[in-house]
């Protein structure tokens, strides 16, 4: 029999001191060479996949503070369209700069946030309107990280500008950041073009702050990378030319796992990078990444029994879709041309076990882009809950001296 030999990239970075990493040891390796039969078919073609993955492991100390370490394999090797993953960076940003407004203008995310104007027509639903329900930002926030609405995404796009937009996310050093667009059929120019908002007080109907329209001269780009996938693209009935994503939204897998672990813990955020939010501010993020759609009130989601699962790539729930006791996994996810993305904070409460885990991978045999044939649930799902449920096993079997003591989350829903 001929042993198979597997060329892996890894590369190890440290967020804090405190952790040593035992030398030679290889964790995310050693983990998947356990289960051959679950992994080996998507390494010995990785790179068709696409295949990126981030695992940080967390070793707590006497005080409870976090000290980690993090193994990736191939991360920033190939591309990979993140689709809704880049909410995951505009929400702490637009959560930021409303603070940065509420001194003088006393604005908060509880305001109705209104946009006046649509540069590409047709952009905003009815329901984003001066004191709706649904026009504050805490509203879009959550069913951004619930169920990764893109019509939330739009409003704070105008309201951060895409401008300050990429300034903001790198001067935090997400580098990798690209902001080029809406969730919307708008083109690149009018993309570049931010619509004036206006925020309101949803009590009173009071006007608080006006932000006039904006238009960025300098239009991001993806650079030193081929952005060039497939080998053609479905318009409607007529195959187009492989799509070139070099005008879409980009991140980085190694950044958003960054930036995940930095709203988790943000304890372990330096001086200069630090996102200035409030206490409630994260515990605002925690709950409503964590968040199962059976627990939310407004809008009341038909789940059947549980459907826990279902923007949680990295669970294996029972039969009825629950997720196991004590698990509760913070996440954010994104899908879309046979991309599949998910960055996630695993949390066992009952064997006081987390991880961090951060998965990317393409799955489309037939290299057409658009044409809604993916092997999302055949290759893609399993491999996701293979790779959680091994690391997961592996950090129960892992001595610790020191188990971490949980926050006190809050998931009951709010009604804004």
């Amino acid at each position: 029999m001929i042993k198979r030999v597997y060329i892996l990239t890894f590369c190890v970075f440290f967020f804090a001191v405190g952790y040593a990493q035992q030398k030679g040891e290889n964790a995310l390796l050693e983990i998947m060479h356990q289960h051959p039969e679950q992994f080996n078919q998507v390494l010995e073609h990785k790179e068709s996949y696409r295949l990126q993955i981030v695992y940080t492991r967390i070793e707590r100390d006497s005080k409870n503070q976090p000290h980690v370490t993090t193994w990736c394999l191939d991360t920033g090797k190939y591309y990979y369209y993140p689709a809704s993953m880049i909410k995951l960076l505009e929400i702490p940003l637009a959560m930021e700069k409303i603070n940065n407004l509420k001194k003088k203008y006393g604005v908060s995310i509880y305001d109705s946030l209104v946009v006046s104007g649509d540069p590409c027509g047709d952009v905003y639903e009815a329901n984003y309107q001066k004191r709706a329900n649904f026009s504050t930002p805490a509203q879009m926030i959550k069913e951004m990280l619930l169920i990764s609405n893109n019509h939330a995404f739009n409003p704070l796009y105008d309201f951060l500008g895409q401008a300050y937009f990429n300034r903001r996310a790198h001067e935090l050093g997400y580098t990798s950041a690209v902001i080029t667009n809406r969730f919307a059929g708008c083109d690149s120019f009018q993309n570049q073009i931010t619509s004036a908002v206006d925020f309101y007080d949803r009590k009173t109907g009071a006007l608080k702050y006006v932000q006039p329209a904006t238009i960025n001269h300098d239009m991001p780009v993806i650079k030193h990378m081929n952005t060039i996938v497939g080998r053609g693209f479905m318009n409607g009935q007529v195959m187009d030319p492989p799509k070139n994503f070099n005008h879409n939204n980009f991140i980085s897998l190694w950044d958003l796992h960054k930036l995940l672990v930095h709203l988790t813990l943000p304890k372990l955020q330096t001086r200069k990078h630090q996102i200035h939010l409030t206490n409630e501010d994260y515990a605002f993020i925690h709950k409503y990444m964590g968040m199962y759609l059976r627990e939310c009130v407004m809008p009341k989601y038909d789940t059947g029994e549980c459907q826990d699962n279902k923007f949680k790539f990295f669970m294996t729930a029972n039969e009825s879709g629950c997720a196991p006791e004590g698990i509760r996994i913070f996440n954010k996810v994104g899908q879309a041309y046979g991309f599949v993305t998910d960055c996630s904070y695993f949390v066992d409460t009952v064997n006081r076990v987390e991880f961090f885990l951060s998965c990317s991978m393409y799955v489309n045999k037939d290299e057409i882009l658009n044409d809604d044939v993916y092997e999302y649930e055949t290759i893609a799902m399993p491999f996701f809950r293979n790779l959680c449920n091994a690391v997961y096993n592996d950090e129960l079997s892992r001595n610790r001296k020191h188990k971490p003591v949980f926050d006190k989350w809050d998931f009951k829903d709010e009604v804004f």
